[in-house]
């Protein structure tokens, strides 16, 4: 019986092989109409007092909701929303489009940065999350 013994630069080898995925692009899989990050809404992890919101993983839960497994059996973000950093701080990346694409995960995203007085630097235009914002702007 012949017992093969692998030298550790083939181990590291055969685990590399295991390991590679091809590179995807930022496009790649996106509906057509998603939004380009100069038309995506930031809404930070940062409430209106200044403080660090509350649990650090509230980003990857959301954003978890729209995400789905890819044929690489990896988690895939939605491109219409999608975890960010924004001024050092974790935060989404919205598209707009999320409000017709997804209108249940939409209020209820609406409803927490309310509940919860999360900053959006730009609503967009977004009618729900403008009203946001002139409520705490006054």
């Amino acid at each position: 019986m012949a017992v093969s013994i692998a030298t550790s630069s083939e181990t590291e080898q055969r685990e590399a092989q295991a390991d590679f995925l091809p590179e995807m692009s930022d496009s790649e899989g996106e509906p057509r109409g998603a939004a380009s990050k100069d038309e995506m809404i930031v809404i930070e992890g940062v409430t209106l007092s200044g403080g660090k919101f509350r649990p650090s993983d509230w980003v990857e839960r959301f954003a978890g909701n729209a995400a789905s497994f890819g044929e690489d059996n990896r988690l895939h973000y939605s491109p219409h929303i999608k975890p960010t950093v924004y001024n050092g701080v974790k935060g989404l990346l919205v598209d707009p489009e999320l409000r017709n694409y997804r209108p249940e995960l939409f209020q209820q995203l609406v409803k927490f940065v309310n509940a919860n007085e999360l900053r959006i630097p730009d609503a967009k235009g977004v009618p729900e999350l403008e009203q946001y914002k002139e409520q705490n702007e006054a």
